[in-house]
Order: C-alpha cells, then sequence, then structure tokens
C-alpha cells in the first residue's frame, strides 16, 4: 500500500503557497497521490483587508494546478470559518494522509508566540503534517537523505515506520537520530551510547534498527532537542526530518513547536 494517497494543500494565495504547491506536486507524482487543494475564506480576514481573492497569485497557483499535476489528481474545496479550524477539521473526516503547508518561519515573532497558522495546524491534526520552513530552497526532484528523530518513546514506531516507507520509496538512505536530553555537551556519550539507555527504550532501538538498510545508522547527541535534531539535519545535508509528538519527550509542543520550523534546514514531517 501507498504511504501516500491523499494529500491535503491548504492554500492562501500567497508566495508560499505556490512553493508547498511545487512541493505537493513532487509527491503526488511520486506516489500517484490525490491533492485537495483547499482555500479557508477568514471572515475577520476579509473585514480587515487582509485577504485579497483572485489576483496574480491565484491565477498562477491555477496554472500550476493545471499544468504540473496528472489530469484527474486535484480537487478544489472552499470552506469559510477559521483556517485552522477548517483544515484540521477537513483532515479529520476525510481520508488524508499528509497535510502539507508552507510556514512562514522567517517571521520569528510569529512563530514564536505559535500564531502562525502552520504551526496550529501542525500541532492539533491528528494526521502527518508536512512543513516547509525554507522560502529560498525547491524541493528535490528525488529525496536522498531522511533523518528520524526518536525519543525511544510510544512514537519511535510510527516515526521510524513513516521515515523508512518515505526513504524506500525514494531509494533515500535513513538515519535514526536519539537526542540524550541529560547531556549538557552537544555531543553523545563517549562510550556505549546503548548503556545510557533503559531497556525498554533499548527495545524500541533495536526495532528501530531493523528499518535500517545498508547504508542507514543510528545516530546519538546530547543537548536541547530541536537544536540538536537541527544541526544534525544540516550536518547530514538531509531532505527531509521526521519527527514525532510523543508526551514523554515534550519537544513537539507549545514553543518547541516553532524551533523545528524555524532551524531546520529542510521540510519537516510530524507524525
Amino acid at each position: 500500500m501507498s504511504l501516500l494517497k491523499n494529500i491535503l494543500l491548504p492554500v492562501d494565495f500567497s508566495e508560499r503557497s505556490l512553493e508547498a504547491a511545487l512541493q505537493a506536486e513532487v509527491l503526488a507524482r511520486q506516489f500517484q497521490a490525490t491533492v485537495t487543494v483547499l482555500h479557508v475564506v477568514d471572515p475577520g480576514e476579509n473585514e480587515s483587508g487582509r485577504f485579497e481573492p483572485g489576483g496574480v497569485k491565484n491565477r498562477e497557483l491555477e496554472k500550476l494546478l493545471t499544468h504540473d499535476f496528472a489530469e484527474g489528481t486535484v480537487s478544489r474545496v472552499v470552506r469559510d470559518g477559521n483556517p485552522v479550524e477548517e483544515i484540521v477539521s477537513f483532515a479529520s473526516s476525510n481520508p488524508v494522509d499528509l497535510i502539507m503547508m508552507a510556514s512562514h518561519a522567517y517571521r520569528p515573532l510569529e512563530t514564536l508566540a505559535i500564531g502562525s497558522v502552520a504551526a496550529e495546524v501542525l500541532r492539533d491534526a491528528n494526521c502527518p503534517v508536512w512543513i516547509s520552513v525554507q522560502a529560498d530552497k525547491e524541493l528535490p526532484p528525488r529525496f536522498r537523505k531522511v533523518l528520524c528523530a526518536v525519543d525511544l518513546g510510544p512514537d519511535t514506531k510510527s516515526v521510524v515506520n513513516w521515515g523508512s516507507r518515505f526513504a524506500a520509496a525514494f531509494q533515500a538512505q535513513l538515519s535514526v537520530l536519539h537526542v540524550f536530553r541529560s547531556l549538557e555537551s552537544d555531543e553523545p556519550p563517549p562510550d556505549c551510547p546503548d548503556e545510557w539507555l533503559s531497556l525498554t527504550e533499548r527495545a524500541e532501538l533495536d526495532k528501530a534498527r531493523q528499518h535500517l538498510g545498508a547504508t542507514g545508522q543510528v545516530l546519538f547527541a546530547g543537548g536541547d532537542i530541536p537544536q540538536a535534531v537541527c544541526r544534525q539535519a544540516r550536518k547530514l545535508h538531509s531532505d527531509l526530518v521526521v519527527i514525532g509528538r510523543s508526551p514523554k519527550a515534550g519537544d513537539i509542543q507549545s514553543l518547541r513547536m516553532s524551533d523545528y520550523i524555524r532551524q531546520a534546514p529542510c521540510p519537516v514531517v510530524r507524525i
């Protein structure tokens, strides 16, 4: 069964919407997925004049959807209401495998307060959410390196399974990273990192290793988790970072979510 059969693409006709659509086109072609383009008309934005329907961006988006997506793979939905609530509601009531969005991560005050639509959807949606964080980088036509960040808690299996299936579709290298929060240093334990793990964590790590191919690797680091994950992603030249939302980690909650959005050098998928 394909990893991605139905992709939800929320758009607001901004420049970032065009970038997200280009990225969705790459995945739709690779996985032969159907894309639902969702536009939510926020009455508050209409009244304040912040939203201007149509125009150049609308024409550019329509041109992209018409010419670059395979015939019959795109449907369009328009809803009224709060963008976050409508996006999350649509994903919950329809067979959506992935929400694809482009975050306005270059606005630090907004993301620090989790005020952007992308950050709130990332927090609230029950399905995987893809966040593009770099405004000046195009999505590679083929992914070469995928990094899964795991806390070795309950989410580990789903994170690694999703990352391994995505990597397999592109024949990409899969790496699994665990960060020891108890270490102040950025470096991992000097000797036998496995010995720093509990028996339960070792069992989760053994399961994760089963998904690694010949080129795959398990990595360890210390320090602040979002910083360590994004630092490793830059070091590996990762094309995608996959993270979980385990309450054990507590790092995909509240303000910490924006740390991944702002710092990652590539798209981030929250499972």
